[in-house]
């Protein structure tokens, strides 16, 4: 499954590819305990308990390579569309992939989330293939269950709705025809919750219904998915309403006008702005605020020979945000995030168009 940025991943680093983090979370080893418990003694019956419980071993390894290839293809096609690719891990899960995409589009997130099944898919056609080949030895045996894994994974995954793949897909549908990501994400967020009711009335409720009682691991596995599909759906839809809310802003009434002013000039050149003096580098790009304090720590027969550099408070690291049609109120709200700053300068087409104050966008939320 890809997702956007969060926290730093806590577990054991497997590699980096291409300046890609590969992680393997600690939950996993939890994952792969349960696979060898639950087909280790089963195996360990036909075959002896070395071969047996080596078996399982194998398919705990290749469930985990499976994820790892399936968020591998997640990770190549957010980085072909441009998008930065922070890392992959691999957990109780399955797994995930985090990447900044904020510049995402309806066809560009359709088509990431379903390379993923895909790779499943694909691997579970080469491994039955083998199987067939290979015929009815161990080797074949163990090509077919992991042909069996990725089937399933692949199936799985494009159900449709969040947070599986398949309800990334349904979201980028939606998006394209209401041109409203949130509402689209609220939406795959609310069939995710209804594949959850839907798994556990086939699961346990139909068997219960007609006399049967399921198998405890059936439960438990029923369980553990259906918590981790309904908590996923959930953060959804609550990412979705307040992706609404985002974009409900009017970006452009929030912004207060500001005056460029290079840090080499001299301070003397303040008096003449009659807006709220922004400084920026050679280029242009906005670098800083007037540290007014200094400023008025300047004497007056020095301020033409004093640099506007002498009075000038460094901006936070991403505080800076240029207008995109489209992403405005996004692209805003995750620089006020990023820079951890009170105010945002923003501009269009490389040229400094003015400042947000975080106030105003509070404001402008309460009103909302």
């Amino acid at each position: 499954m890809a997702e956007t940025p969060q926290e730093h991943p806590r577990g054991i680093r497997l590699a980096t590819i291409g300046s890609v983090p590969v992680y393997l979370g600690w939950s996993w080893l939890l994952m792969g305990g349960l696979i060898v418990f639950i087909v280790g003694p089963g195996s360990a019956q036909a075959h002896g308990p070395v071969t047996g419980y080596g078996i399982a071993v194998v398919y705990a390894l290749a469930l985990l390579l499976s994820v790892l290839a399936h968020e591998a293809a997640h990770a190549v096609t957010a980085r072909a569309f441009g998008h930065t690719v922070h890392r992959v891990v691999a957990d109780l899960w399955g797994g995930h992939t985090a990447f900044e995409a904020a510049r995402s589009t309806p066809a560009t997130a359709a088509a990431i989330a379903v390379v993923g099944p895909l790779t499943n898919a694909v691997i579970a056609i080469v491994c039955l293939v083998a199987s067939a080949v290979l015929g009815s030895g161990i080797p074949g045996l163990v090509l077919g269950g992991i042909a069996f894994v990725n089937g399933a994974l692949a199936v799985l995954n494009l159900l449709p709705g969040l947070p599986l793949d398949g309800g990334q897909i349904v979201e980028a549908g939606v998006w394209a025809v209401t041109r409203d990501q949130g509402r689209a994400r609220v939406v795959a967020g609310v069939l995710g919750r209804g594949l959850v009711v839907v798994i556990v009335v086939a699961v346990i409720g139909v068997p219960l219904l007609a006399g049967r009682s399921p198998q405890l691991t059936t439960v438990l596995w029923t369980a553990l998915v259906g918590s981790f599909l309904w908590t996923g759906a959930t953060s959804a839809i609550a990412h979705g309403r307040a992706l609404q809310q985002i974009n409900r802003l009017d970006v452009r009434s929030l912004i207060e006008p500001a005056a460029p002013i290079h840090r080499d000039a001299p301070v003397g050149e303040l008096t003449s702005l009659r807006a709220l003096p922004v400084v920026v580098d050679e280029a242009g790009r906005p670098v800083g605020v007037i540290d007014h304090d200094a400023l008025r720590g300047i004497a007056p027969d020095a301020v033409d020979r004093t640099p506007v550099s002498a009075v000038t408070v460094a901006a936070p690291e991403g505080w800076a945000v240029e207008l995109v049609p489209g992403h405005e109120a996004v692209d805003l709200v995750t620089a006020f995030q990023e820079s951890r700053g009170r105010v945002v300068a923003v501009t269009e087409g490389g040229a400094l168009r003015g400042i947000v104050r975080v106030e105003r966008v509070n404001a402008a939320f309460g009103r909302n």
